[in-house]
């Protein structure tokens, strides 16, 4: 027979989410390791010690700050393929431009990431 015996322990944090007290909850099965996890005890998302999210919880909130989360975060293999991607057409420049194209560059980058920079702070503020 299979018994399942959860222990639930104050972890010290709150929900991003909801604003809820965190557990840290301990699932023991009969003749397995025990799964050890963080759940919020009020919307019920659930997170890996690690951090990286299990289950999202059933508030609006929770669906809302998970798609945020998503769009922001960039995998490792689409972040290489941009610097080859940056390299390649910079190359491509100094050989078919010069390096005199590569002067209209550095303006030109200079004022992307000013851009970029102001608009992330925008958002972070809440100003859109």
């Amino acid at each position: 027979m299979i018994e399942t015996k959860t222990t639930w322990k104050d972890s010290g944090y709150d929900c991003d989410h909801c604003g809820g007290q965190i557990l840290e909850r301990t699932d023991q099965e009969t003749g397995q390791p025990a799964q050890v996890c963080y759940q919020c005890q009020m919307c019920g998302c659930q997170w890996e010690l690690s951090g990286d999210i299990l289950r999202v919880g059933n508030m609006n909130s929770c669906q809302r700050t998970v798609k945020d989360q998503e769009s922001v975060e960039l995998n490792p293999a689409r972040l290489r393929l941009i610097f080859v991607a940056i390299g390649l057409v910079l190359i491509g420049l100094i050989y078919f431009g010069g390096l005199v194209a590569v002067r209209y560059l550095v303006p030109l980058a200079i004022t992307v990431f000013v851009f970029r920079a102001v608009y992330l702070l925008g958002k972070e503020r809440m100003w859109w």
